[in-house]
């Protein structure tokens, strides 16, 4: 277990939060964080998220001592079982909350995917596992995120294991590259997504390009759950 996970169930434990309510006190100061995420930094099975800093916030702890250790928030002991209600009586503002968002701006998160078939469909999970720091080609994009290329039928454009930035507020236009996730089969099972090159569109479906080996394939929009733009790569 990290020391993160173990921070942060300390302060879940003297909030009397638990990972549902952090995940819901936390959302209430951004995008929406979900039960897994906090289960996942609890359990040591993530060591970063893009979401600490509304994590911190919801347990009245400075992120800095969640992260790092650093330090304590002053407010964090007096924290009780009442949980949620005590957190907003006794909720402060934090004089490092500014240069922290900053610094969180300055980075940009790297989402999960695994390997799951041929023509590189991968399991798509959302989780963060990384954060690098923000290429220029993402700037001023918010929700932009990068993942890992998984398999080789986007060779020679883009190789396994390169990372992949994607821009979801930039518009998708024919001859784009693209990331696209698609809903599971069964209920409960992971979505899955790829990276391919977008070639044709239309009211009902879309038809997508691999190069190695050379392919295209269709997709009915009813199927999609998203696609994003892919603006280009890099290695960090």
């Amino acid at each position: 277990m990290s020391n993160l996970a173990q921070r942060l169930q300390n302060a879940m434990e003297r909030a009397g939060l638990t990972q549902a309510a952090v995940g819901r006190e936390a959302s209430k100061f951004g995008d929406p964080v979900s039960q897994q995420v906090v289960q996942h930094l609890a359990s040591g099975r993530n060591t970063t998220s893009r979401h600490l800093l509304a994590i911190a916030k919801a347990l009245n702890v400075d992120v800095e001592w969640l992260i790092g250790g650093k330090r304590l928030h002053a407010e964090h002991g007096n924290v009780g079982a009442k949980g949620a209600a005590n957190l907003k009586a006794s909720r402060k503002p934090n004089a490092d909350t500014p240069r922290m968002q900053v610094a969180e701006a300055q980075r940009v998160p790297v989402l999960g995917m695994a390997e799951c078939g041929p023509d590189g469909w991968s399991l798509w999970n959302g989780d963060v596992i990384d954060t690098i720091p923000r290429p220029s080609n993402l700037m001023g994009a918010p929700k932009a995120y990068a993942v890992y290329i998984v398999g080789d039928s986007m060779e020679p454009r883009y190789y396994s294991g390169e990372l992949a930035h994607v821009h979801p507020g930039k518009p998708v236009t024919i001859g784009a590259f693209v990331l696209v996730q698609i809903r599971p089969t069964h209920d409960g099972d992971a979505p899955k997504a790829v990276v391919k090159r977008l070639i044709k569109r239309s009211a009902t479906k879309l038809t997508l390009e691999q190069y190695n080996p050379p392919k295209k394939f269709e997709l009915r929009n009813d199927d999609i759950v998203s696609i994003h733009r892919v603006v280009g790569s890099g290695e960090f």
